[in-house]
């Protein structure tokens, strides 16, 4: 009987714990990465592979008659408190790929990731 007790205190300080402890995650966006970032050749990609990669922009801008450019976003956040350590603690993870376009053809991009964390 004394084991059984141990045994229950134990579930119950356990389920305690985790009750106290919530996660939150947001994914928007296109994923980015450098891999499929580096397939991009300035004065070769097409327009049509560039959809290919990474589905559809988040914006496609008109330059002029023969330019556009087009942005791809992505956001990750996850999150971790847990009220009974009192401690936080958070991922983020923003990617921006800007894309110029001229005649169908990719002729300049910028890729940049920028990576937190943070606990406290």
């Amino acid at each position: 009987m004394k084991h059984l007790s141990k045994i229950l205190l134990l579930l119950f300080f356990t389920l305690a714990l985790s009750a106290c402890s919530q996660k939150n995650y947001l994914e928007q966006g296109t994923p980015l990465s450098y891999e499929k970032v580096n397939r991009i050749v300035e004065g070769s990609t097409p327009e049509a592979q560039l959809l290919l990669i990474f589905g559809e922009p988040a914006s496609k801008v008109v330059i002029n008659a023969n330019e556009s450019k087009w942005t791809y976003q992505y956001l990750k956040k996850s999150s971790t408190n847990n009220a009974l350590l009192g401690e936080t603690s958070y991922d983020i993870v923003e990617s921006t790929l800007e894309v110029i376009i001229n005649q169908g053809v990719v002729t300049w991009f910028d890729y940049s990731q920028n990576n937190k964390q943070k606990k406290w």
